[in-house]
């Protein structure tokens, strides 16, 4: 089964808007996580809310910055997926992924003159490798070669020049065992599905 099939649960309309990573606000919010129990209708404050955070989104030129172990082999960020790279040799990249410090410095002075008006960056894509230092796994930047912690270094690297920043963050992980087992492995589900909001709380 293709690892891009688990973006996928079947007959469940919950997960429509989890399904490239915009999701964890829903599983945060204590969503019922039965199968087949449809959410509630968010109310006038949620919504607001929602419209506050996201004014961003409208500014035009933006720099989008997906950043993790594909760029050790200089491939995008489905590398795991298109290439069909097993899990066990993925991981590998860990020990090899040693970017230059603080690049995102250079990232926002090249944005700046680039008249672009806010940046995004990957903190964790469906590899499952986190940018961030976490409670919850050993494989993210700050525990493996890299030792350093890379959306710290992208959050300090924000100079006062008006450029809004961002996070991407995946809820989809090619690297959790339940990962892409969970579109039919009903038991397989259950787990990821309770794991997915310990992410969005503690890491």
């Amino acid at each position: 089964m293709s690892r891009r099939d688990h973006l996928r649960f079947p007959g469940d309309e919950r997960y429509r808007s989890c399904r490239f990573g915009g999701g964890c606000s829903a599983l945060g919010n204590n969503a019922v996580l039965a199968q087949g129990t449809a959410l509630s209708p968010e109310s006038a404050e949620v919504q607001a809310d929602r419209e506050r955070r996201m004014k961003w989104c409208t500014k035009r030129n933006s720099d989008v910055i997906h950043w993790g172990l594909y760029a050790v082999i200089g491939q995008h960020e489905w590398a795991m997926e298109s290439e069909g790279i097993p899990v066990a040799q993925y991981q590998q990249l860990a020990k090899h992924f040693t970017p230059k410090p603080h690049a995102a410095r250079e990232w926002a002075k090249l944005a700046k003159r680039a008249g672009q008006k806010y940046m995004v960056m990957t903190s964790k894509h469906h590899e499952g490798f986190c940018n961030f230092e976490s409670k919850l796994t050993n494989y993210c930047a700050p525990k493996q070669a890299c030792g350093r912690d890379l959306v710290a270094e992208y959050v300090e690297s924000r100079p006062r020049r008006g450029i809004a920043r961002g996070l991407y963050y995946s809820l989809m992980d090619w690297h959790h065992p339940d990962g892409a087992r969970c579109a039919t492995d009903e038991a397989a589900r259950v787990r990821f599905v309770e794991y997915t909001p310990a992410w969005c709380v503690n890491s």
